[in-house]
């Protein structure tokens, strides 16, 4: 694979001083095109060492606006990225619509060193390739363009730039033994790396191998490259997505349907359990913290169900160290200009944290279907998305538990004219309660979808009847007692 790329590419100086100009002014007005059009790109460098990668993100950012470029190293893994899941630390500084990231060090480093290091078999590095690639297509389906150069020169032209450095007093310094254990690697490493590009050079996400023995040919290879990329992006995005609407085909079960909604819990029976239930969750939590077992809880549930309560009744069992809950509303305008699971993402507990989502993700085929603020392309294609982002909680050994609070429709028009009459309830009530109530049937029909589509032994739904508010708070903290105690016994 990388031998074309060892085969001498050179350009001369006066070709590359004759290019020059009009090309650093082609990027400038092809980035401020992007801008425009809001679209986010992501720029992946990655090669051999010595190389010259850092010398070409030097390049980009001053042959462009580097107002909008930032750029984002992954060489060293800190103890805040080891506790969360791997795309955690990607997810955190993805661009928002217009702006350029430089990933240096990128989701290819680790699973590439991995295998040639740490004993990942071929099987399991195949596997991570997988993740990598949903997670590209995820965000180019999403309008993101993605940019993967893969910088190469010869194992010799690599000795050659060593020593060079080395005996040098001014430049010494840059080299390390561990540039050193890559060069006595480099025939391992070339070959693992090629597989790596050969699992993830797709059509929509393609790899761009650039000879960088020669700095000229590199940059303006680079370069060029990096144009033509934008310049296609905003053209696609001026002549319109092309309609691919989804739809599903197959009904589900009705799932709420089987809900009993006749279960109660008497006031007394409530006051023991809740106290029992409320030490349980609390020591169990603290031995979860001991044990770096991480829990991401997601509360879902008709409007009126009884969210918030049930939210506060299970924090009373937490130490406030411990927890976070998380208030989903409407996407703000920096949310908004991100893929929508960005903003879930960054409140991904560390190892041992517990993170309680108030309404979740899980708005994008809900809320989003309905109202329309998702096309079906859009809606249809989070379930797989939000699968996969769950499965990769899971793997990490995230606990994730998730509640729908039912209620059937005259219970809910019950607590709705309380609210309106209650004046500390009051601002409870809100005119998109109304709507939402009107669609209930295209509610239900989304809800049915939702569960049986994002229902998995790692991230099970758990539909609680809560036409009874007390049985539910129950059943919900009994729910999470017993995950909690599951997740300590398979760790013990």
């Amino acid at each position: 694979m990388f031998k074309v790329a060892e085969s001498g590419s050179k350009i001369s100086k006066k070709e590359y001083e004759d290019r020059l100009p009009v090309l650093r002014n082609e990027l400038l007005q092809a980035q401020f095109a992007l801008r425009d059009a809001k679209i986010p790109m992501i720029i992946v460098m990655a090669g051999v060492e010595g190389s010259g990668k850092g010398e070409v993100v030097n390049r980009i950012n001053s042959w462009m606006d580097t107002r909008g470029i930032e750029t984002h190293v992954f060489k060293k893994e800190t103890d805040e990225m080891r506790k969360r899941p791997f795309f955690w630390r990607f997810w955190k500084v993805m661009p928002p619509n217009g702006r350029i990231n430089i990933f240096f060090g990128s989701w290819y480093t680790k699973p590439i060193l991995n295998r040639m290091f740490a004993g990942l078999s071929d099987d399991e590095l195949d596997e991570e390739l997988r993740q990598v690639q949903f997670l590209e297509n995820m965000l180019i389906t999403d309008g993101a363009v993605i940019a993967k150069f893969w910088l190469h020169i010869s194992k010799q032209e690599q000795y050659n730039r060593l020593k060079e450095l080395e005996m040098n007093e001014l430049t010494n310094w840059r080299v390390s033994v561990s540039d050193w254990k890559y060069h006595n690697n480099f025939d391992r490493f070339t070959k693992v790396s090629a597989r790596a590009i050969r699992k993830t050079d797709t059509d929509v996400s393609p790899w761009q191998i650039v000879d960088a023995a020669q700095k000229r040919y590199r940059d303006l290879s680079v370069m060029e490259h990096l144009l033509n990329l934008m310049k296609k992006a905003v053209q696609q995005r001026n002549e319109g997505p092309e309609a691919k609407p989804m739809q599903s085909k197959d009904r589900t079960a009705q799932i709420l349907q089987e809900a009993d909604l006749t279960n109660f819990t008497e006031p007394g029976e409530y006051s023991l359990e809740y106290e029992k239930l409320n030490h349980e969750i609390e020591y169990l939590a603290w031995q979860c913290y001991q044990k770096e077992i991480s829990s991401v809880f997601v509360f879902e549930g008709w409007d009126a169900a009884g969210k918030g309560g049930v939210i506060r009744r299970l924090i009373a069992s937490l130490d406030a160290k411990l927890y976070r809950v998380i208030q989903i509303a409407a996407p703000t305008d920096e949310e908004h200009s991100h893929h929508y699971l960005w903003r879930f993402w960054r409140h991904i507990p560390a190892d041992g944290k517990i993170t309680i989502y108030d309404r979740s993700w899980y708005g994008r085929v809900l809320v989003e279907r309905v109202e329309g603020f998702a096309n079906p392309s859009e809606w249809y294609r989070a379930y797989d998305e939000i699968n996969d982002f769950e499965k990769q909680l899971a793997d990490h050994g995230t606990i994730v538990v998730k509640f729908w609070l039912h209620v059937s429709s005259n219970e809910q028009l019950k607590r709705f004219k309380e609210r309106e009459v209650i004046d500390y309830k009051r601002y409870k009530l809100t005119n998109e309660d109304w709507r939402n109530r009107g669609k209930r049937l295209e509610y239900e029909m989304a809800i049915n979808d939702m569960v049986s589509k994002t229902d998995h032994p790692h991230a099970r739904w758990h539909v609680i009847p809560a036409e009874d508010k007390n049985y539910a708070r129950i059943e919900v903290m009994k729910t999470i007692r017993n995950e909690l105690e599951k997740s300590l016994n398979r760790k013990n």
